[in-house]
């Protein structure tokens, strides 16, 4: 009697069987039309602003390690992310001066901040946009590595159609292309721990070392783009207990690559630090912030261990003094969230703010995936799902875990896996409706989602997706570098010249020079830039523009009592709207 052959059902994702993974041709082609793509588009949207928040502390800072072997500068950070925006800075010979920090109380050079040093060095001894450019464009390069890894990892799971789908995303997925168009380092650390999930997976599939080199080298280097990346150890120690579990390792491989990520991690510190305990080549200049009462106060346990630390000459001392003041500075500060106020912030508001700030078609793509993989059991998903999951989750957890509360920015590392986790929903989503070719289905996923972006470009950090309305709108959820990082002051300056103002009242939430953009101002109350003397902060000249910062606007930087001073200003409709960020009114009578 004839066997009939049973129908087969679609190949869902991440099954065993192995995905369609297209042609070397074209592979390529559609690589060199990301590339064209988005550099396009970064090198449109990095010329059109003034320099955020941490942009010149940063670039003074990473100029001063290169070029100097000064680390004092801006302590709070590593050095590896803001080093490599840096590089192009020595080709273009920019002026700096650290010797003024020679004759500095160590406490005075890292409490201020890095704020006033870093105006100083962009906007007083060099040409601002000149360096922005050349800086910015290190990390779209950074941007532009990652799209690629994420095609590359999403072709080996779920074949080039959703390969094609994950890079499209890549290229316009708002929050990753801010800042990865700007001189910080959070695309930095984004990339390195990207790279280190991926690359461990690779390894697990092919265990060569030409496969483990690049996990090692990503996993150590991680903590150096970002004191915050040092979460990757606790990563690392799940991914591979599961692969322990799943027998696809032995315990005894897993130990060596431990001991091969401590071995370079420390290497990596002393070389990054030049090799070199002390801060700088100043006689006798260190840091010893543990004994500050507002340091002790905050974190008096890691403050104690970091003494000790240093007492022993373990590390550089800019290293573990830099990552003790880090950790006091973020023990506390204002957080803003839906018109409400926190010191102490809210557990949830990073899972706000990124599906505020997430378009809706990647969002809900994602939350397909997501379900779709904890759906399926184990053995269909293989160790893919521990990979894709537990890394953001474990981030997302750590950050859920603090206190600050200021930007969707310190989750960036949780976007290139909903990118990949979107592209397993919208593959997924045409295996259930058993779409022999899904591709038209992914094109106008992606279409929605390209149409939502493009309402706030090139204002990419100001984007707001339409639950929140949009980038006009967003102002009314989050604050500070979600949407108001002091990065509109050039288009301001565009503005008035396009209008014909002569003159503005401005309320700046920001470090950058009004100056400098052709901006001629009277600064008024809740201005931050570095330098300015208080008596040059005051009343506006009425009648006239006034010009206020968003944060701003909402009061969050002031006193509980002073917070509602610009309150009569937001219920007025703005004569203009400046990237999101800032908004101006016609005024001809004092409000308060």
């Amino acid at each position: 009697m004839a066997r009939t052959r049973r129908a087969r059902s679609p190949v869902t994702p991440l099954q065993p069987a192995q995905p369609d993974t297209g042609s070397a041709g074209l592979v390529a082609a559609v690589l060199i039309a990301f590339a064209v793509t988005y550099v396009a588009l970064q090198v449109n949207s990095l010329t059109r602003t003034s320099a955020t928040w941490d942009e010149p502390g940063h670039l003074a800072a990473g100029y001063a390690a290169l070029t100097q072997r000064d680390y004092r500068p801006a302590l709070e950070h590593p050095p590896l992310a803001r080093m490599w925006t840096a590089l192009p800075l020595v080709l273009l010979g920019a002026r700096i001066d650290v010797s003024a920090l020679d004759h500095e109380r160590p406490e005075a050079v890292a409490h201020p901040g890095p704020f006033e040093f870093g105006q100083r060095f962009l906007y007083r001894d060099n040409d601002a946009d000149r360096l922005l450019y050349w800086a910015r464009g290190m990390n779209v390069l950074v941007g532009l590595g990652l799209g690629v890894l994420v095609f590359f990892w999403a072709r080996e799971m779920l074949g080039v159609a959703a390969a094609v789908f994950a890079l499209a995303w890549m290229a316009f997925e708002p929050n990753l292309a801010a800042h990865s168009a700007l001189a910080t380092n959070d695309i930095g650390l984004t990339f390195l721990l990207f790279g280190t999930t991926y690359s461990l997976w690779r390894w697990s599939r092919r265990q060569h070392w030409r496969t483990l080199l690049p996990f090692v080298a990503c996993a150590a280097l991680t903590p150096f783009a970002k004191f915050s990346g040092l979460i990757v150890f606790p990563i690392v120690a799940v991914l591979l207990a599961a692969l322990v579990r799943a027998r696809t390792i032995s315990v005894r491989q897993a130990l060596m690559v431990v001991g091969l990520i401590a071995s370079v991690a420390f290497a990596a510190a002393w070389l990054l630090y030049g090799l070199r305990y002390q801060p700088s080549a100043a006689a006798g200049w260190t840091f010893q912030l543990q004994h500050l009462p507002i340091v002790r106060d905050a974190v008096p346990n890691l403050a104690q261990a970091v003494g000790l630390v240093d007492h022993l000459g373990l590390l550089p001392n800019a290293l573990t003094q830099g990552f003790l003041h880090g950790q006091s500075l973020v023990q506390q500060r204002t957080a803003f969230l839906a018109g409400r106020y926190s010191a102490q912030g809210w557990w949830y508001y990073f899972p706000a703010a990124i599906a505020l700030k997430t378009p809706l078609a990647c969002l809900l793509m994602a939350i397909v995936g997501t379900g779709a993989m904890l759906a399926r059991p184990a053995r269909t998903t293989g160790i893919s799902r521990v990979f894709l999951l537990g890394p953001p989750v474990i981030f997302l957890a750590a950050a859920m875990s603090t206190t600050f509360n200021i930007g969707v920015r310190h989750v960036l590392p949780v976007f290139p896996f909903m990118v990949v986790l979107a592209a397993v929903g919208a593959t997924s989503l045409a295996a259930r409706l058993n779409l022999k070719q899904p591709v038209a289905l992914l094109l106008v996923i992606c279409a929605l989602g390209i149409a939502e972006v493009a309402r706030a470009y090139p204002s990419n950090l100001a984007f707001f997706n339409v639950v929140a309305g949009g980038p006009k709108g967003g102002y009314r959820y989050l604050a500070d570098s979600n949407i108001d990082w002091g990065q509109d002051l050039k288009p301001l300056g565009r503005w008035m010249r396009e209008h014909q103002v002569a003159h503005v009242n401005l309320a700046y939430f920001g470090t950058a020079v009004p100056a400098y953009y052709g901006i001629d101002s009277t600064l008024i109350w809740g201005t931050t830039i570095p330098g300015v003397p208080p008596d040059q902060v005051g009343a506006p000249k009425l009648p006239g523009y006034v010009a206020i910062s968003t944060t701003l606007l909402q009061g969050v930087p002031f006193e509980p009592r002073l917070r509602d001073f610009y309150k009569p200003l937001r219920d007025r409709v703005p004569a203009a709207d400046i990237g999101g960020s800032i908004k101006i009114y016609w005024v001809d009578a004092p409000w308060w």
